[in-house]
């Protein structure tokens, strides 16, 4: 046991450690958003019971999990994969979905549901990339027909005249029948 300074209150060791846990849990909590209790739920299967006593075991695997959030990324088998925080959370669904026999040791059971849906974002991007730069290449290609086209426009070419060239040369052709009619 020990003693407070300031109020002499007694308290227990442990108890105090396991209250600071809390109170770091509950103010991580946010950097989930939406998804805390999904998040939490996920943590629970790791069979940490009785909660409250094996808080900082829970406080490290939602540590764990904010770092997945904050970072979109995770390592799988060497190399590098990025992932959505949607992604994140269709892959939790799934594995908290799933009735396990055993509880969980680690996360390479939702890092293994996290690479499918990370390949499928990745070709989802791949495809989107790619029709963009169709988009571009085409406008690109309108844009140099259009400008091809206001070339030849401002360039005549033998026996075209403007207008005011026609209406002079009219004008003239008008005076010549003129004199010859008198």
């Amino acid at each position: 046991m020990i003693t407070c300074p300031k109020c002499s209150h007694k308290f227990d060791y442990r108890e105090a450690v396991i209250d600071e846990d809390w109170r770091s849990i509950i103010k991580l909590l946010p950097v989930f958003g939406t998804h805390n209790k999904l998040v939490f739920e996920y943590v629970e299967q790791f069979g940490i019971n009785p909660l409250r006593i094996k808080s900082s075991k829970v406080l490290r695997l939602l540590r764990q999990m904010g770092k997945l959030f904050e970072s979109e990324s995770f390592e799988w088998r060497k190399s590098n994969k990025s992932i959505s925080k949607s992604g994140i959370v269709e892959a939790l669904e799934i594995v908290v979905n799933k009735n396990f026999d055993i509880p969980l040791e680690n996360h390479n059971y939702l890092k293994k549901v996290m690479v499918g849906i990370s390949e499928k974002e990745v070709k989802e991007k791949s495809v989107i990339a790619e029709k963009q730069l169709r988009k571009r290449e085409i406008r690109d290609q309108r844009s140099e027909v259009r400008s091809q086209k206001s070339e030849i426009g401002g360039q005549r070419s033998e026996g075209e005249m403007s207008t005011g060239e026609f209406k002079e040369r009219l004008g003239k052709l008008a005076g010549q029948m003129k004199r010859i009619d008198d």
